[in-house]
Formats: structure tokens, C-alpha cells, sequence
């Protein structure tokens, strides 16, 4: 009988797990552009190499 707690690596395969994984990837994604977005608005001035330097870190951290 279970306590209603459960271990996930118990459940069977299912759609559900690759679709939070296509989710997240897909909110990733639009984080960036977003980000990308803002950058090119807001911050005009910067270079590219700056822009890139700084949507790295910011990929690097949504990923942590």
C-alpha cells in the first residue's frame, strides 16, 4: 500500500516525461530570444562579442 509517496524512477516511460523535457527546452528558447531581444533594444551600444558573452552566462545560469 503507498503513502502517497512515490519514487519516479518506478513509473513506466511515458510521453509525459519528454514532453516536460520539449516544455522546458522550448521556454529555454524563448528566454533567449527574449533575452537576445532586450539586448538589442535596451543596449545598443554593446558588440557583438558583448552580447554573446552575455547570453551565454545568462543560458548558463538558466540551466543551473
Amino acid at each position: 500500500m503507498s503513502d502517497g509517496n512515490f519514487n519516479r524512477q518506478l513509473l513506466p516511460k511515458t510521453e509525459l516525461s519528454s514532453g516536460l523535457r520539449a516544455g522546458k527546452a522550448q521556454m529555454r528558447t524563448k528566454a533567449e530570444q527574449a533575452f537576445v531581444s532586450i539586448l538589442a533594444e535596451d543596449f545598443p551600444h554593446l558588440s557583438d562579442e558583448q552580447r554573446k558573452q552575455l547570453t551565454d552566462k545568462f543560458m548558463d545560469m538558466l540551466r543551473k
